[in-house]
């Protein structure tokens, strides 16, 4: 079994680099450290393809039950932070594709998602239930791997199974959300394999409902990431007229969202080594936007006390390097709490007092009173419903 599964692991390997040599690319197998674009720690992955500036860095299982997303989320998310690296995890277990992995998704647009979930609804009204049912699915499952693409999940490719429960345990889904798709997804077999299903009209309304709201924060958010980097770009090229910049491209956006934009625009400012920059940017988007939409030093404004509790210090104590920054600089922007619009905050149902905070896979459980944030614990997505039991997070 052993030598067999390193036969399919080497087929693997030879079929990849000989496909992406024959699209132009130059390709190295198990890289040197000096063969490697950037430093990448103690990982060294199965495969790097480059190409014309930009390259991927490709990691091959044999099986998705050898997968441990988790574990390269973060190494997925610091290849993105280098403009035109991407990192690829394929598996012998993807699905189907006439595109080599990493080259073109062949996925449609958000646009034409959205469009097509129009045309859905045309379908339902003139009462052809059954094809508005398998037409919706296909729009939700191409949603689901431009998600995970757009957040540097590597698991577009997976089977959908694979990629619901990935994603649901990374928190891009949530409780109600996963079940309700594991759900349809049997129904949509049923239909799909000539099977008669009377298909319940409350659960294609469900999955419509779903569909929709996944569509609408999906995309918008999207669209925040690419303005962000419009405007930075715009930055680099001309920094005297940003502020003119700013207030044509933000001027008909909400609040909410100028928020995650201004923040988006903060952090690629530290990773370019420019954070202290953001202090001037603030002062001129200040001029003509609400100050309380992104940090500030404004002595007038009360802070709240941070406790950590032992299990929350023990915890934040296990994460390494851009995590454990990522962590701390929640936590910091919990003093202002609840005034700190670019964090997406919940309840947890169980306890009235007891929120969550959301940092990337992590969930920050905090108890909140007057003055006062107590961090209770630090947990991911999967270990918060094993801890706190099922949750229905509705933000604040």
């Amino acid at each position: 079994m052993i030598n067999n599964t390193k036969t399919l692991y080497d087929e693997k390997v030879k079929y990849l680099a000989e496909k992406y040599e024959s699209q132009g690319f130059r390709v190295f197998t198990e890289p040197k450290t000096d063969e490697l674009p950037f430093d990448l720690g103690n990982y060294q992955p199965d495969m790097i393809a480059i190409k014309d500036g930009s390259g991927l860095v490709i990691e091959v299982k044999t099986s998705l039950s050898r997968v441990s997303v988790d574990s390269l989320l973060t190494l997925a998310e610091e290849v993105s932070t280098h403009p035109g690296w991407r990192f690829l995890l394929v598996t012998l277990e993807d699905i189907e594709a006439k595109s080599l992995p990493g080259t073109s998704e062949q996925l449609p647009s958000w646009q034409k998602l959205t469009d097509r979930f129009d045309q859905a609804h045309k379908l339902i009204e003139n009462d052809e239930v059954e094809p508005a049912f398998l037409y919706m699915w296909s729009i939700f499952e191409g949603a689901l791997r431009k998600r995970a693409i757009d957040v540097s999940i590597p698991i577009e490719r997976f089977p959908i199974i694979g990629l619901l429960r990935h994603l649901y345990s990374l928190g891009e889904l949530s409780i109600s959300q996963f079940d309700l798709a594991q759900a349809c997804f049997e129904v949509r077999n049923r239909l799909a394999h000539g099977y008669i299903e009377r298909l319940n009209l409350e659960v294609l309304h469900d999955f419509d409902n779903l569909v929709h709201e996944l569509l609408r924060e999906w995309v918008n958010e999207s669209k925040i990431k690419k303005l962000a980097a419009i405007l930075m770009k715009r930055l680099a090229k001309d920094y005297q007229i940003f502020n003119e910049i700013v207030a044509s491209e933000l001027g008909n956006i909400d609040k909410e969202t100028k928020g995650k934009i201004l923040l988006s625009i903060k952090n690629s400012l530290r990773q370019k080594g420019l954070e202290n920059q953001f202090n001037d940017l603030q002062h001129l988007i200040d001029e003509s936007f609400d100050s309380s939409i992104v940090e500030s030093n404004n002595p007038q404004l009360k802070t709240n006390q941070v406790i950590l509790l032992d299990k929350a210090q023990i915890a934040l104590d296990t994460l390494q390097g851009k995590e454990q920054k990522k962590i701390i600089h929640t936590i910091n922007s919990l003093k202002k709490f609840p005034n700190c619009s670019p964090l997406q905050i919940a309840n947890l149902s169980s306890n009235p007092n007891y929120f969550i905070a959301r940092q990337g896979k992590y969930r920050i459980i905090f108890e909140f009173q007057p003055e006062e944030v107590t961090i209770v614990d630090i947990v991911n997505h999967e270990r918060l419903n094993i801890l706190y039991g099922s949750l229905k997070e509705a933000k604040i």
